[in-house]
């Protein structure tokens, strides 16, 4: 049992879609998300979404496009059940360890002192490079997935990380977390 399960969103939980997600109608959840997210709250107390939004500051997207599509996941998840305490979201390209963007740890930090969660004895999950370096920055375990943009960046994690399990999916995912 862990204590949080962290989600990258875009190629985690939805379709990446054609780049940025700067409306609801262009956000789709996965055909198993649903049964994926069930599947893991058996293995922790908390879900909390962590995710770079880099289109807020370029203009690509909107706050209140992106309150909107967030708004519409977190009511998504109290429907099924699913215990999703916040959605944390980067909104710039300001790096470092600290810094809000994954790879940095600054959601993580902020999550911790929000909700008393315990870094070690958590996951993340997402698709891409900076999800699994900022997990383990932050002393987690992490599964990378091949979803999303996952495919692209195998070679790169092959080489700079050491995520606990790579899974096609998060369905996949979600039937082999009792392994790592």
């Amino acid at each position: 049992m862990f204590d949080t399960i962290f989600l990258d969103r875009d190629g985690t939980i939805n379709d990446v879609g054609y780049g940025y997600i700067d409306s609801l109608s262009d956000f789709h959840f996965y055909d198993y998300a649903f049964e994926a997210l069930d599947i893991l709250k058996g293995y922790a107390k908390n879900f909390i979404i962590v995710s770079n939004q880099s289109g807020l500051s370029t203009g690509r997207v909107s706050i209140d496009s992106l309150n909107e599509i967030h708004q519409f996941v977190t009511k998504e998840f109290e429907k099924k059940d699913l215990p999703l305490k916040k959605i944390y979201f980067a909104e710039d390209y300001n790096e470092g360890f600290n810094a809000i963007r994954k790879p940095g740890i600054g959601m993580f930090l902020q999550a911790k002192e929000d909700f008393n969660v315990d870094l070690e004895n958590s996951v993340m999950i997402g698709d891409s490079i900076v999800d699994v370096q900022a997990g383990e920055r932050a002393e987690m375990k992490t599964i990378f997935l091949l979803s999303g943009y996952g495919k692209s960046h195998l070679e790169d994690v092959k080489k700079e990380c050491k995520p606990n399990l790579i899974a096609n999916d998060l369905l996949h995912a979600a039937k082999e977390i009792q392994l790592i």
